[in-house]
């Protein structure tokens, strides 16, 4: 960020905030930390570097306690005399509020064995998304670091004290504070009460909007606009009449900035004004009257949107979030309803201020399946698809817009729940339905997906409604006894398919959906909708004659496990006629040469039940129902905040249940039981862009080889079984997952500098040239898979993910040369050349010793 920024946000002739210059200390670089009380009380953070303070924004303030984890937002760039300002900046102006300086003195970086400058090893360090440093202050001292969060915007980071001799077991930073500080005096005077003042709507507003007249209460608006909503689609397309947008996972919310007075509401007129406070406050420098459209995003400390913990916002207030902005709906005075989608967004872009928070939700044009693809593999909820030339049609439904998700989710009414069994409190499961043609039905039952705290606050909230009649016309059969209660809260579940009667298949309960209404909860599974002649063509969809499918089910023994085979007729590759039966088979006839690449690894599960042109999704938690001598590990996950239940898979029994669930291809973590925070091999994932051919990608793959050979690597390839090709380097366990993928990122960026014309460094698909190979070293990251060695993929040809000598590696070969046909005989004969990955280790000291 330059300091352009901090001048743009600036008026200096109300504030005495110092003008952005540049200058530098004299010796030791210097760091400040000012407390400021703006809409809320935070901690500005900044490190001095190139002229400028680089500065973050830490709500919770920094901490000495190595096990909390700060979240820190960086901001635009602090000229350095901002270093020494303290006081008061004037309501109306960019962070209006009092500051103080907290702390300060100087630092520098960790590695104090670079041959670079304090400067350039920070400011490479900075680039990187890691930075390592020692503070000497007179409250912070020790070691540091500021590390990017993963998939975040550039602005999310965490703030991490080291354990050293400075930690401290508990640490706040307002309870080292004076208790007589300028900010603290700030804060007290503006706790004074002051005069209540109601939400006050004018009336003067076009009547197409049926403006606002009143309230009814402090939370429900008596009259609102219900926006435009999505239908379910099954397919990613291509069409050069659509554009596609992010399906954010949080709460859609309309902001009507027409008058003096700001709304901010739900779909259903829930005011979020007091909620989201942290989104209506910056309503304020908005320039233009205008109704907007968009969607309530929360972030998880891996940047990824997390709706559970948009709805603990109360509390974790300084929860990171933004309102992302996609449609306009009026601007100074006009309707912009019946404008184009794509000239709307124009006119949005234009007239929309950025904040930090308010955001604007950009698009791509015609390029469905590529954006589609890029969104699973950061692990988004999916896209929503939408005609360039569609116009704004309040509280309508139609095919003009297109939601694609990756994972079955529905929204359902409670209807009732059952008696806890065994040491369960609250209790066992929710009795969940839906409105079919107008009458409540019976969809199902869920017991899973809770923690302790989720289950007793459902189980509250959910006394308050009981009621001694069954809401379904016809009574279900359940296994505990029922209490039935009023069709009022609605909840989202995932879940694994639906029966022809349906009824959802292995539902795990989400979340309480508060911004939906139980009567608009109607059958959403007659998915699809059609586009246009030209979009159908355009989509290839599969030829609605569907594959006879037998019920042939068989059981058998494998590892003294009884592992029951459902369904071995049904296709699961069409063009290639190749059936889950098939899939089964090939996986018992390696298994002595992919179950070593398997063992003690937890799986990410990519299920395929209906075949590869069917949906699909991922599973990481084994569900309730598994098998007692399935192997499961918990790991905890931070993003969930709770334990995850991965499966592993060390033996056949095991391959055989997993390939029955409709697992085609299997991902295994990079590190193994006991110690997965040590990875045994880093990955090198070349992974060509639209208009690469895979002789690009051998060429890139040959010029990896060399690197490693330059520093003495023995590395060993595998093709994907897809487009790319994986170089894998034995680790032995010897390194954590940071400086493994630290390490391939050097080795990357070596193979960038001697191919730049094919390679590319840049992650996002938008930024990307479609000429270029991404050369991905973020797959050595925690919890990150790939496809294993020896594994199919749900891909027309039914390839396997093939290791090669680099002898093969020619022009002319394909990644479908190695399939479910012929791969047995060729593992045969050249047997497991990919065992010594799983060996020991490479030096890696030694090795970044010659790449200097």
């Amino acid at each position: 960020m330059a300091l352009k920024d901090y001048n743009d946000k600036r008026k200096f002739d109300e504030t005495t905030e110092p003008k952005g210059k540049t200058k530098k200390s004299e010796n030791k670089l210097i760091f400040v930390i000012q407390r400021h009380a703006a809409s809320r009380l935070h901690y500005d953070f900044r490190l001095e570097m190139e002229g400028v303070l680089k500065s973050w924004a830490v709500p919770k303030g920094p901490s000495l306690n190595p096990d909390d984890k700060r979240l820190a937002m960086m901001v635009e760039d602090h000229p350095y005399d901002y270093k020494d300002f303290e006081g008061n900046i004037p309501e109306g102006n960019y962070g209006a509020g009092q500051v103080e300086v907290w702390d300060s003195g100087t630092y520098e970086p960790l590695d104090q064995e670079s041959k670079l400058s304090d400067e350039k090893e920070l400011l490479k360090e900075l680039k990187a998304g890691s930075l390592k440093f020692i503070l000497h202050g007179k409250k912070l001292k020790g070691e540091f670091a500021l590390v990017k969060m993963k998939n975040a915007e550039n602005n999310s980071w965490l703030l991490i004290k080291h354990k050293d001799k400075f930690a401290e077991d508990k640490y706040d930073a307002e309870e080292n504070t004076a208790k007589n500080s300028q900010v603290t005096k700030f804060l007290e005077e503006k706790k004074k009460p002051k005069k209540q003042q109601k939400e006050v709507i004018t009336s003067e507003i076009k009547p197409k909007f049926q403006r606002f007249n009143s309230l009814v209460d402090e939370k429900k608006l008596k009259t609102f606009i219900k926006p435009m909503l999505a239908k379910p689609f099954e397919k990613a397309f291509d069409d050069e009449d659509w554009v596609f947008e992010i399906k954010w996972d949080g709460y859609r919310a309309v902001a009507d900035l027409s008058k003096k007075e700001s709304l901010f509401y739900s779909r259903n007129g829930i005011s979020f004004l007091s909620k989201f406070d942290k989104v209506s406050e910056d309503f304020s420098k908005q320039k233009h009257k205008m109704i907007l459209d968009g969607e309530i995003v929360a972030f998880d400390e891996n940047g990824k949107p997390s709706f559970q913990m948009l709805q603990q916002i109360g509390d974790n207030p300084d929860l990171a979030l933004t309102y992302q902005v996609f449609d306009l709906l009026w601007l100074n005075g006009h309707s912009t309803e019946e404008l184009p989608l794509i000239q709307r967004k124009e006119l949005l872009k234009e007239a929309l201020i950025e904040t930090d928070i308010i955001k604007y939700c950009d698009h791509i044009p015609e390029k469905g399946i590529d954006f589609f693809n890029q969104m699973k593999k950061m692990e988004l909820e999916g896209m929503i698809a939408k005609k360039a030339d569609s116009l704004y049609i309040e509280n309508s439904r139609n095919s003009d817009w297109l939601k694609i998700k990756f994972t079955n989710t529905e929204e359902v009414i409670i209807c009732g729940f059952t008696e806890p069994r065994g040491s369960r409190e609250g209790f066992g499961a929710l009795i969940l339905g839906k409105y079919i043609d107008e009458k409540l039905t019976y969809s199902g039952h869920t017991g899973t997906g809770f923690n302790n705290e989720s289950l007793n606050s459902l189980h509250e909230k959910l006394k308050k409604i009981v009621t001694k009649t069954s809401p379904f016309e016809t009574i279900p059969k359940t296994n505990m006894p029922v209490t039935w209660v009023k069709p009022e809260l609605v909840c989202e579940i995932k879940y694994s398919e639906i029966t022809k009667d349906g009824i959802f298949r292995h539902p795990v309960f989400v979340a309480i959906r508060e911004d939906k209404n139980p009567e608009e909860i109607a059958d959403s599974t007659k998915k699809g909708s059609q586009i246009n002649e030209k979009s159908k063509k355009m989509k290839a969809k599969t030829p609605s004659k569907k594959t006879e499918i037998s019920d042939k089910d068989s059981e058998i023994t494998l590892n003294k496990h009884k592992v029951k085979l459902t369904n071995q007729d049904k296709v699961y590759f069409p063009k290639d006629k190749v059936t889950k039966g098939d899939v089964i088979e090939y996986y018992q006839s390696v298994a002595d040469y992919i179950l070593p690449h398997l063992k003690n690894r937890p799986l990410s599960l990519n299920r395929y039940p209906n075949g590869i042109n069917e949906q699909s999704f991922y599973q990481k938690d084994a569900s309730d129902n598994i098998p007692d001598w399935i192997k499961t590990t918990q790991v905890y996950s931070e993003s969930n905040d709770k334990y995850i239940d991965y499966i592993y898979c060390n033996d056949k029994a095991t391959l055989a249940y997993l390939n029955n669930l409709g697992c085609i291809d299997l991902n295994p973590w990079n590190s193994s039981l006991p110690d997965l925070d040590h990875p045994d091999f880093m990955v090198l994932d070349l992974d060509p862009s639209k208009k690469n051919s895979f002789d690009h990608v051998i060429e890139t793959a040959l010029k990896v080889n060399e690197v490693l050979n330059s520093v003495k690597i023995k590395g060993y390839c595998k093709t994907s079984g897809s487009t790319g090709i994986h170089v894998y380097i034995p680790m032995g366990g010897k390194y954590d997952f940071e400086q493994v993928k630290d390490f391939a990122h050097i080795l990357m960026k070596q193979v960038n500098e001697k191919l730049p014309k094919i390679t590319t460094l840049e992650r996002s698909l938008q930024k990307r040239d479609d000429k270029k190979i991404y050369l991905d070293y973020l797959q050595n990251r925690t919890g990150q898979t790939l496809a294993s060695v020896y594994s199919l993929r749900p891909k027309e040809g039914a390839s396997v993910s093939m290791p090669l000598e680099w002898e093969e590696l020619k022009s002319g070969l394909k990644p479908t040369d190695f399939n479910i046909h012929n791969a047995l005989e060729r593992i045969k004969e050249k047997g497991d050349l990919f065992k010594p990955v799983l060996g020991k280790g490479i030096d890696m000291m030694k090795v970044l010793e010659l790449l200097e």
